[in-house]
């Protein structure tokens, strides 16, 4: 029977055929000025005048209040080098225009608060950190913010037990089998371009923005979405350098859709997971297991056989065996490896190099019970919540208590990431998963070899692989929250009374 499997070096074959699509000649994205005219105090805050006609002369203004948020918009209308109609943003309903939302793949909070700090993103209220799943991956998380229920798999490419061997991934992926969320989005360049975003990203980026641009342009109400892959192949080609930049283009672009909307739209910018912002160097798990009894292969023909998933590159790995718990002792040791987890009846396990717990789900929150170490780094976090009441008689913690403890903690939100990466987020559960330490990727040879390997990837569950973002217009947000929380927290939000 033919082998109907694509390889990746024809995805990325088939994708070249577009690369001279992407050319732009005037690009209705980068119109609004890079550089302001005038800023000068103004009740309080600032007055920035910009040139919109190229005639050397302020039309546009913005109000800035005290923390410089931009809470008022002024048009020189008659052309008299002076400000006419006011339009104050917070007294716009924000059930009264669009809500449009651009969901970024791969962009890490210190990003963004970096730029923010900056004064960029002066639109927005202030970011709010949107803690990722584990592992951090696209597909898991962006159906969690939209609700799509469990994906297939944690990637398009999958071990398939039933028939003992692994799945077509390409053909997988490129009809969208492992990504109910994008029948959620109002614009997703087709998938073919995706290969492209690790070739030529900055390409795809502009190819993106342009189809968001023209179709948030025909929105007139409610809410629509558009989702840019770009970013990810930015950030894995050119690191934290390459993320900055592409975070000030989206600040423009989002300025030139206020102007023209006249301040009538309320705009979102997420992220889907972060990205450790170190360069990877792609591990393999063959020689070291094999040394330790266990053989890699395609197929689980013998109790010491293992199969691993490696397609793209990310700082996770997915393992499927019959012995979980004597693959993960086996990895354990490994010098990429920080943490490996595994299932155990209702429970998980996790190992690091010193010791291991259990993370047992109870119906009034999470335990966790450590023994000869403390893997997750959690034994002085949960005794301040003991102190503070917020761990019961039967060793329950607080899930609310837990995650606002760890949500700058060195793995965020452990306990309940750490046990949904094994029920309920994916229909095909692997048997072991491991997360490795930042400046390490597993994943395609051939992909690595084509891209020079990784400036930056994500996956772990570790705090720069898993902390995203969350900008909005319509109001002030929590701090923190869970992928499930993003849509309903912004929707909510409303602007704090003068």
């Amino acid at each position: 029977m033919r082998n109907r499997r694509l390889d990746l070096s024809r995805l990325v074959g088939l994708g070249l055929v577009g690369t001279a699509l992407l050319a732009a000649g005037c690009d209705p994205t980068q119109r609004f000025p890079r550089v302001e005219l005038t800023r000068q105090p103004h009740d309080g805050g600032v007055l920035v005048a910009y040139d919109l006609d190229g005639d050397k002369r302020p039309d546009y203004w913005q109000r800035q209040d005290p923390a410089g948020r931009v809470v008022a918009l002024q048009f020189d209308d008659n052309r008299d080098g002076r400000p006419d109609d006011l339009v104050d943003l917070d007294h716009i309903g924000p059930n009264d225009v669009p809500h449009l939302i651009i969901a970024l793949d791969g962009c890490p909070y210190e990003c963004v608060e970096q730029v923010y700090k900056q004064g960029g993103f002066r639109l927005f209220f202030p970011p709010a950190r949107l803690i990722s799943c584990f592992p951090a991956m696209t597909d898991l998380a962006l159906s969690q913010v939209w609700h799509c229920g469990p994906v297939r798999s944690c990637e398009a490419l999958y071990f398939d037990r039933r028939r003992n061997r692994l799945n077509d991934g390409n053909a997988s992926y490129l009809r969208a089998e492992n990504s109910p969320w994008v029948a959620r989005m109002a614009y997703r360049c087709s998938f073919w371009w995706d290969a492209n975003a690790y070739l030529n990203p900055q390409g795809v980026f502009d190819h993106e923005l342009r189809g968001i641009y023209r179709t948030f342009a025909k929105v007139r109400s409610g809410t629509a979405a558009g989702y840019t892959v770009g970013t990810a192949g930015l950030g894995t080609r050119g690191g934290q350098a390459a993320m900055l930049r592409y975070l000030h283009r989206l600040d423009r672009l989002c300025q030139q859709i206020l102007y023209e909307r006249r301040g009538r739209v309320k705009l979102t910018l997420l992220a889907d997971h972060g990205q450790g912002m170190t360069r990877c160097q792609r591990v393999s798990f063959k020689d070291h297991l094999r040394q330790r009894g266990f053989n890699l292969c395609k197929r689980l023909e013998t109790p010491r056989d293992a199969v691993t998933i490696e397609y793209g590159l990310v700082t996770y790995a997915a393992f499927f065996t019959d012995r979980p718990a004597e693959l993960a002792a086996a990895l354990r040791d490994h010098p990429a490896v920080e943490l490996v987890f595994y299932p155990s009846e209702r429970d998980v396990v996790v190992l690091d190099r010193h010791g291991k717990a259990v993370i047992r789900h109870l119906s009034n929150g999470f335990r966790y019970e450590p023994s000869g170490g403390d893997p997750l780094k959690l034994t002085d976090i949960i005794e301040r919540l003991r102190e503070q009441g917020k761990v019961g008689t039967d060793g329950a913690i607080d899930d609310r208590a837990l995650f606002e403890a760890t949500a700058t903690h060195r793995y965020p939100d452990p306990l309940r990431r750490a046990w949904f990466g094994f029920n309920g987020v994916t229909q095909v559960r692997p048997d072991v998963i491991v997360s490795l330490y930042n400046g390490y990727s597993h994943g395609s040879a051939f992909f690595d070899f084509m891209i020079g390997g990784a400036a930056s990837t994500h996956g772990s569950i570790d705090r720069l692989s898993s902390t995203a973002f969350v900008l909005t217009m319509r109001g002030p947000l929590p701090p923190a929250m869970r992928l499930e929380e993003a849509l309903s927290k912004v929707e909510q939000a409303r602007p704090l009374p003068a």
